[in-house]
Order: structure tokens, then C-alpha cells, then sequence
């Protein structure tokens, strides 16, 4: 059986696998019911990244970005709490605020160390850290979720298929 910690990471590898598919679609290509939202903007500013390389490239790059970044977290966590990921509400929500604080700093180091050149526009756009943070953030706290399910997967079909069943008999 595989490890929570490295199922975890595994979580956050797909999600930004796909987010940054999702990110390099919506930058590339023009999605005429999404043009006159001014998001799309910033999202514009990602195509110069995007276009000298493959979708898979980008996002298999995004894909190790997160997983260096979550084990930084992980590694954080650990020496604190003795363990790599949390397990109360109070440890959820410190775990997703050195998430933010993290992907704060890696946003910026990204930015400094010009590991992206091609994401200089993007990152005159929108600025440095915050938009990083948030992603990180997000990835996160997705997978927590998807842990959780995977974890309890059994109690939550059963709570839904009694909650179902109460639902369909009332109205019969």
C-alpha cells in the first residue's frame, strides 16, 4: 500500500499537471465566452510562456514545481509536528498557511532566479508571490480533500446513499 505522504504528493503532482494544462489552454487559444472577462488578461500574459513548449512539457515542469515546493511544506510541518501532514482542523489550517507562506517565497524565488524567463510579462502583470500562493494553496488543500475521501470513502457513500434514500422516500 502507498504511503499517505506519498500519495499526497502524488494528488498535488495531478492537480498541477492539470491546472496547468487548463492554464496553458486558456492562454493559448481564444475562447470567444471567456474574452470579455478581464482575467483573461493576466491569463494572456502566460502564452509566450506557454508556446515555445509542448503542453506536456509545461505541465510536467508545473508538476515538479508543486512537488519540490508541498515537500518544502511537508519538511516544515514535520519538524514541528513530528509528522508530514496534519490531522486536526487547527493542524489544516497552520498546514495551509505555510502552504501560502511557501508558495509565496517560491513565487518570488522563481521570479528572482529566472527559472521561467518567459513568464517575466506575466509576472509585470500580476506581480510576484501572491498569484504563486495561491496556487500552491489550492493544490494543497485540493489534495487534503482527496485524501480525506480516499481515506473515508466508505462512510461518505454510505451517509450519501442514506441521505439519497431519505431524499427519494419522502417524495414517494
Amino acid at each position: 500500500m502507498i504511503s499517505n505522504e506519498i500519495l499526497f504528493l502524488l494528488l498535488n503532482a495531478k492537480i498541477a499537471f492539470l491546472s496547468d494544462i487548463l492554464l496553458n489552454i486558456l492562454a493559448t487559444k481564444k475562447i470567444k465566452i471567456l474574452e470579455k472577462y478581464s482575467f483573461m488578461d493576466s491569463l494572456k500574459t502566460l502564452k509566450p510562456y506557454f508556446l515555445n513548449k509542448s503542453m506536456f512539457q509545461a505541465a510536467i515542469y508545473a508538476l515538479l514545481t508543486v512537488i519540490i515546493i508541498v515537500g518544502i511544506i511537508m519538511k516544515i510541518f514535520q519538524i514541528f509536528y513530528d509528522k508530514y501532514l496534519p490531522e486536526s482542523s487547527k493542524e489544516i489550517f497552520i498546514y495551509l498557511v505555510i502552504s501560502f507562506i511557501v508558495g509565496y517565497v517560491g513565487d518570488i524565488l522563481i521570479y528572482k532566479w529566472d527559472i521561467f524567463p518567459r513568464l517575466k510579462t506575466y509576472y509585470r502583470f500580476v506581480g510576484k508571490g501572491l498569484w504563486g500562493a495561491i496556487a500552491i494553496v489550492f493544490s494543497v488543500f485540493m489534495s487534503l480533500i482527496y485524501l480525506y475521501i480516499i481515506h473515508n470513502y466508505d462512510k461518505l457513500y454510505d451517509k450519501l446513499s442514506n441521505i439519497w434514500y431519505h431524499a427519494v422516500s419522502m417524495h414517494i
